[in-house]
């Protein structure tokens, strides 16, 4: 029996009533996040003459965003319009002080700090909106897939916009269009029907929503993150190891042309991906697109140059974005209502983790060995994921028989 079939169109997802009532401000709001590492940096950089503190300010904001999953428990227990207006108030506001106000350094990480902090989580909430508009259809795969295509979009789009904003205006001016973005995209979103709705959910959440550790008591969540920490920690490996090839090359620019190659190959995977209705389980979903991963990595291993290499992860760049849009259906399956929120936050917090610590493994191998071998070593770390999900797999099916 096939594990595919034909699927709904886009335009079926988009025509959704309240969907792009809902969805064209939420991604004006989520533009906001492409824009700001670029602007926050050169802002930073031109209030205190200082690079070290610049930088720190962007990672002091990223460390923030680990807050994400008890910001989307609060919008999971009170709801997005009571919630979301106030964390983007707080947050554009400290953006704006940023961009209007020199400040010691101390106090411009303190204040970037306080800023992520209250970031809202406007990705995790639309796909709670997603979750909604899609009720009782067969559309919620294909909305995923559009709003992770759309997300990966963004963050080509943003640090063009902000690169443009900078050049020709200012550093500061692209910071405080990054807080308008985020105040105006959130509170148009929220004004939304849909989110009505999102209150009709919090109403039912009972005491298990109050456990302090929410969806993380529970297992398959638990299974779902180890998947997703240990994918991530893989890919990250490479766009480390691409930095390397590049470097190397006497040519770094370059390394953000093969970054661009492997995003776009994630726009057409994740397009392609839901033109069908995926009937497999996800263990056997996401074993098969970590394992192209897998061999893409080891295929970058043997390129001779960068356009080779770019064309070898653009291929493989096919298996992300549909890599997380299995992730958020399974956490969907395996959390109820009141919680799917903060677990969709959950799998974000778990693709940072992951991401971090395969920079911090591939930086150890490229600076001891060629940046080759870091691709082998990310190859073999994605090969034994989708090793242990295929071994899960059959176990599943065996207990069935």
């Amino acid at each position: 029996m096939s594990g595919t079939t034909r699927a709904g169109s886009y335009r079926a997802v988009l025509l959704l009533p309240s969907a792009l009532r809902t969805f064209v401000p939420a991604l004006l709001g989520r533009l906001s996040y492409g824009l700001l590492p670029l602007s926050l940096l050169f802002t930073v950089r031109s209030s205190t003459g200082s690079f070290t503190t610049a930088g720190a300010a962007v990672a002091v904001f990223g460390a923030a965003s680990l807050s994400m999953p008890f910001k989307a428990r609060l919008v999971d227990r009170y709801s997005q319009r009571r919630v979301l207006p106030l964390l983007a108030a707080g947050s554009s506001a400290g953006l704006v002080v940023v961009a209007t106000a020199g400040t010691t350094p101390a106090a411009v990480l303190l204040l970037i700090g306080a800023t992520g902090l209250l970031a809202p989580p406007l990705g995790p909430s639309m796909r709670s909106n997603w979750r909604l508009l899609t009720d009782g259809t067969a559309l919620k795969e294909r909305a995923y897939a559009v709003d992770a295509v759309s997300e990966e979009c963004l963050f080509l789009a943003g640090p063009l916009i902000a690169g443009t904003l900078i050049s020709v205006v200012s550093a500061p001016a692209a910071l405080a269009c990054s807080a308008a973005l985020m105040l105006v995209g959130t509170l148009a979103m929220v004004t939304s029907p849909v989110t009505t709705r999102t209150a009709a959910v919090v109403a039912v959440a009972g005491a298990a929503g109050r456990q302090m550790l929410g969806p993380l008591t529970i297992p398959g969540l638990r299974r779902v993150l180890v998947v997703v920490t240990g994918a991530a920690s893989g890919l990250s490996v490479a766009y480390v190891c691409v930095a390397g090839v590049a470097q190397q090359a006497g040519r770094p620019g370059s390394a953000g042309y093969v970054e661009a190659a492997i995003a776009l190959g994630s726009v057409a995977g994740g397009l392609l991906w839901a033109r069908r209705t995926h009937t497999r389980p996800w263990t056997t979903q996401l074993g098969g697109l970590i394992a192209v991963l897998a061999a893409g990595l080891l295929a970058a291993s043997f390129a001779p140059g960068l356009i080779v290499l770019g064309v070898v992860l653009g291929l493989a760049g096919v298996a992300v974005a549909p890599m997380f849009v299995v992730a958020y259906l399974a956490a969907d399956d395996v959390t109820p209502p009141y919680q799917r929120t903060e677990a969709s936050t959950w799998i974000n917090t778990a693709n940072n983790l992951g991401s971090a610590a395969g920079a911090a493994l591939a930086g150890l191998v490229t600076e001891r060995a060629a940046p080759s071998w870091g691709f082998v070593g990310g190859a073999i770390l994605l090969a034994l994921v989708a090793a242990t999900l295929a071994g899960s797999g059959v176990r599943q099916a065996g207990d069935g028989g």
